[in-house]
């Protein structure tokens, strides 16, 4: 019957409600949303990474490790850390999923770093915790990589439940830019 012209489609950006973003509860929230998004992208790279993903992985942890050596908080290696998994998963929309999301997750990752460093065990814990996903990834372990990693944010989700009232007051959570 002919060509017909049609508006193209509209998407609605993504926005969170700024108001709920700034409590206590909406950490804990992300880090429920960062095992979802990077349990799978650590489940995929260990599928799909290569050996220059593998030396860009390390690097990260290196570069967490090197940061809280120096007395840093490491939040920015941290993120690169786990955005470095999600480019190794090859996968556009992951990784912009993450990307997007990392003005959340910094503050995020800012705030339970520093309940992590507040106890030498919990930063111990935590670099174990790196260490396994980077291996499973390096073993190609599809089922490991996802079971570490998936470990790590529900470890992560456990500290900060566990964080006394004073670690809250020391903290202010603002977890919008």
């Amino acid at each position: 019957s002919g060509m017909y012209v049609r508006a193209q489609a509209h998407f609605e950006p993504l926005s969170f409600d700024t108001d709920h973003t700034a409590s206590r509860d909406a950490v804990i929230q992300i880090t429920e949303v960062r095992r979802a998004i990077e349990a799978e992208a650590a489940r995929l790279a260990a599928e799909r990474r290569t050996r220059k993903d593998v030396t860009q992985i390390r690097k990260a942890l290196r570069a967490i490790e090197l940061a809280a050596k120096n007395g840093r908080d490491g939040v920015e290696e941290d993120v690169e850390f786990h955005r470095c998994i999600a480019q190794a998963a090859n996968n556009p929309f992951l990784l912009q999923t993450l990307d997007y999301l990392s003005q959340y997750l910094r503050e995020g990752t800012r705030v339970t770093r520093a309940n992590e460093a507040r106890r030498s065990d919990f930063a111990q814990q935590v670099m174990l915790e790196h260490q396994a996903i980077v291996e499973a990834i390096e073993q190609a372990d599809s089922r490991g990589a996802l079971k570490a990693a998936t470990t790590h944010m529900q470890n992560a989700s456990r500290r900060l439940q566990n964080a006394d009232l004073s670690f809250w007051q020391k903290h202010p959570v603002l977890l919008t830019q």
